[in-house]
Formats: structure tokens, sequence, C-alpha cells
């Protein structure tokens, strides 16, 4: 019987403590208008999270924000996307990682630099995307991403 017990209290501790990989989960969307009808959907999405450990108070989450640029008619035309790992807890909050994903959806519309960095608690993705007609730019857009983590795990 005390074998079971602790067979049992181990699964349980196992399953409290183990990442969920691969759960992907849209915390909050946001639209951003351009004057000619265009916008910028970012949504914040969870990618991982392993809750809290029993050797620490502090919690790990990666989680993405990405920003994608539609035409009036909502078609996707480029994105950018910052992915970052941040630890939270104890009053405090920082990001340990940062990464851009830039990526154009569209033939005419090309990502011509793309940059991560991460500072505090913050992750921050840049990407410059140019629209050609022609062989020639006709329009140049910048959007900048940043994914703030807040002590108790709260994110914008």
């Amino acid at each position: 019987m005390k074998k079971l017990i602790m067979i049992l209290t181990c699964l349980l501790l196992f399953t409290i403590c183990n990442p969920v990989y691969g759960a992907k989960r849209v915390e909050s969307s946001e639209i951003e208008y351009c004057n000619d009808g265009s916008y910028f959907e970012t949504v914040i999405t969870t990618e991982s999270n392993s809750g809290m450990t029993i050797l620490s108070s502090k919690n790990t989450v990666t989680k993405t924000k990405t920003s994608y640029y539609k035409n009036s008619s909502g078609t996707t035309l480029w994105y950018v996307k910052v992915t970052g790992t941040f630890t939270y807890g104890n009053e405090s909050a920082k990001c340990t990682s940062s990464s851009v994903t830039a990526e154009s959806k569209s033939g005419a519309w090309k990502i011509t630099s793309k940059s991560a960095s991460k500072s505090g608690n913050k992750a921050t993705a840049k990407a410059t995307a140019k629209r050609y007609y022609d062989g020639s730019v006709v329009e140049t857009k910048y959007k900048t991403v940043t994914l703030t983590c807040s002590p108790s795990g709260n994110f914008s």
C-alpha cells in the first residue's frame, strides 16, 4: 500500500511539474488600421508553459507575439513574429531569449530586414517589408513587435 501511494504521489508531482509542449493558445488579439484600409492584426500565443517547479518559485513560459499585415480584404501579405522565453515570479520578470521570424505571403512583398532583441522583461522583433511593382519599390512598411511580461505572468 505504501508503494502504491508513493507511485501515485510521484505521478502526480510529475504531472504538475512536466512541461506542456506543443500546446498553442491565442490569448489576445488587437487590430491597428492603416489609412489605405490595410491593417496589422497582432496576436499573443502561448507556445509552451512549464508551470511552477518544485525547486523554484519562478515560472518559465515561451510565448509569441505575431503581427500580420493584411490588405483591406483580410488577406495576409506578410508577418513578423517575436518568440520570447520568460521567467517570472517573486515580484520580477525577465526575458531569457528572443528570436524573430518574418515572412512574406505575397509575391509583391519582400522582407528586407529583420532583427530580434531582449531587454529586461521585454522581447522585441523588428521587420522592414517592401512592396515591389515592375521591379521598383513602391511602398515600405516597418513593424516593431514587443512582448512584455509582468511579474505576475501577464503578457502584453
